[in-house]
C-alpha cells in the first residue's frame, strides 16, 4: 500500500528532503544522470511538449511569467515551471495560470513511489519531474521552463527546447558556479542546444564572448535584445529599432530587458505559436509584474517586496526606489543568507534612512554578526514586528534580500 494517501503525506516526504534554502549545495546533485534515468523510466515526459528554456542570473522568473501570460492570453494552453515557490509548493507548476492541484500531486507521488525510492531524487529534481509529468498529462501546447541554478547541470537541462533565453549574467552562487563571470557564463551557456536559437539580455562583454563561442560550437543563432534598444521611463516602454511604444504597469526600469526578451521570443516563434500583434501588445502592457518582484504589499501603505539577493539585483532595486522617492527617505527591512553577504553587497544599503534585519532559520541563514559592522541594523523578529510595522505605516518601506523572506513578510503584513 502506498505511503501517499493524502497531500499531507506528500508534504511530509518533501519536508524530509534537504532544500537549497537551508542546506545550500548539499541539496544539489551535480549530474543529469539521475533525472535522465528517472524520466526514461516514466516515458520521457519532457519530450512530449514544446518548450522554451529560460536561464540567467536575474530576470529569468519575471521573463518566464511574462511569456506564460502572453501565450495564455493568445489562447495556448501554457505550462509554467518556476522556483522557488513563495508561499505554497504548488506554485512551481502551473498550467493555464492555475497551480497544480493537491490531488494531482498525490497521484504523481503514488504512481511513482517505487521510482522515487529507487532514484533518491533531490528536492529540485522531484519538482522538475513533477512539472514534466504534469505538462505531459495536461497536453500543454507549450511550456515555459525556468532554470533552477546555473544551467549546464541543472535538472531542467534534459529538455530540447524550441528556443533558449539567457536573461542576464552576474556573480551569484559562486560557491557552486565559480568565482569569475566567465565561469558562470560557461554554466549558463550550457542550456544552448545544437541548432536551437538563443535570446540574450544585457550581458557583460566577457560573458557575451563565452555565449558567442557556445553558439558557434552548437550551430545556433543568437539574438541580442540590446539591438532592439529597449527603453523604460515612468512606465513607458519602447523598442526604438522596431518602433514599439507601450504604456506598461511594471514599476521597475530593469523590466525593459525582460519585456524586450519576451517580445523577441514571440517574434522568433511566431510561425509555430502565432500571437497577434495587438494581443502581444495588450499582454505586455497589462503585465503587472511577477509576485515577489517589487510587489506592492498593501493598498494602504507604500510597502514593497523585492527578492533582490545579489549585487546586480540590488542595484536594479535601488534604481526602482529612486523612481518612487529618495533612498535617504526610505526604510529597508531585509534578510539574507550567508553566501550572499559581502562588503560590496552591504555597502549598497548604507544610504537608507533606516535598516532592519531579520534572521532566518537554517544553516545558510545570515546572522547579525555576519554583517561585519558595515551596517548596524535594528533587529526585527516575530515578537516585535507588529510594533515596528505600526511605526512604519507612513514610510516608504522596502522588504528585500531573499525570496525565502516572502512568506514571513506576507504573514506579518496580514497580521
Amino acid at each position: 500500500m502506498s505511503r501517499f494517501k493524502t497531500i499531507e503525506d506528500v508534504w511530509d516526504y518533501l519536508d524530509a528532503i534537504p532544500r537549497f534554502q537551508s542546506a545550500g549545495d548539499k541539496a544539489v546533485h551535480y549530474s543529469l544522470d539521475t533525472i535522465k534515468a528517472f524520466c526514461a523510466s516514466v516515458g520521457n515526459p519532457q519530450d512530449r511538449f514544446p518548450s522554451i528554456h529560460v536561464g540567467g542570473t536575474n530576470g529569468k522568473g519575471t521573463t518566464s511569467h511574462i511569456l506564460a501570460n502572453i501565450y495564455n492570453d493568445a489562447g495556448f494552453t501554457t505550462g509554467l515551471f518556476t522556483s522557488p515557490h513563495l508561499e505554497v509548493y504548488n506554485e512551481r507548476v502551473r498550467v493555464a495560470g492555475k497551480n497544480i492541484t493537491d490531488e494531482q500531486m498525490v497521484i504523481f507521488f503514488r504512481n511513482y513511489e517505487e521510482l522515487l525510492n529507487q532514484y533518491n531524487l533531490s528536492y529540485f529534481e522531484i519538482s522538475t519531474v513533477l512539472a514534466f509529468w504534469y505538462f505531459s498529462e495536461a497536453e500543454v501546447d507549450l511550456a515555459i521552463i525556468e532554470v533552477g541554478l546555473g544551467g549546464r547541470l541543472d535538472s531542467t537541462n534534459i529538455i530540447t527546447p524550441g528556443l533558449s533565453v539567457i536573461t542576464s549574467l552576474s556573480l551569484d552562487h559562486q560557491q557552486m558556479l565559480g568565482d569569475q563571470i566567465q565561469d558562470i557564463a560557461h554554466e549558463k551557456a550550457g542550456i544552448i542546444k545544437k541548432g536551437v536559437p538563443v535570446v540574450v539580455g544585457n550581458l557583460p562583454g566577457e560573458a557575451l564572448q563565452i555565449i558567442q563561442e557556445r553558439v558557434r560550437k552548437t550551430g545556433s543563432k543568437m539574438y541580442a535584445v540590446s539591438d532592439l534598444e529597449p527603453k523604460w521611463k515612468h512606465g513607458l516602454f519602447t523598442l526604438k529599432t522596431v518602433g514599439v511604444t507601450l504604456k506598461t504597469n511594471v514599476r521597475e526600469p530593469i523590466n525593459k530587458w525582460n519585456l524586450a526578451m519576451a517580445w523577441q521570443v514571440v517574434q522568433l516563434l511566431n510561425e509555430k505559436f502565432p500571437v497577434a500583434n495587438e494581443s502581444l501588445k495588450t499582454s505586455l502592457s497589462e503585465f503587472k509584474g511577477a509576485r515577489g518582484r517589487f510587489e506592492k504589499l498593501s493598498p494602504e501603505y507604500e510597502w514593497y517586496f523585492s527578492g533582490s539577493h545579489n549585487m546586480e539585483a540590488v542595484d536594479a532595486l535601488l534604481e526602482t526606489v529612486r523612481e518612487l522617492g529618495e533612498i535617504t527617505e526610505t526604510v529597508l527591512v531585509f534578510s539574507s543568507v550567508k553566501d550572499k553577504i559581502s562588503k560590496e553587497y552591504l555597502e549598497r544599503f548604507q544610504g537608507f534612512k533606516k535598516v532592519y534585519f531579520y534572521q532566518q532559520e537554517g544553516e545558510r541563514a545570515a546572522k547579525n554578526e555576519d554583517l561585519s559592522g558595515i551596517i548596524t541594523p535594528e533587529l526585527i523578529d516575530n515578537d516585535n514586528f507588529e510594533i515596528i510595522l505600526k511605526e512604519l505605516q507612513t514610510e516608504l518601506v522596502i522588504f528585500a534580500g531573499s525570496f525565502y523572506f516572502y512568506p514571513i513578510i506576507k504573514r506579518w503584513t496580514k497580521a
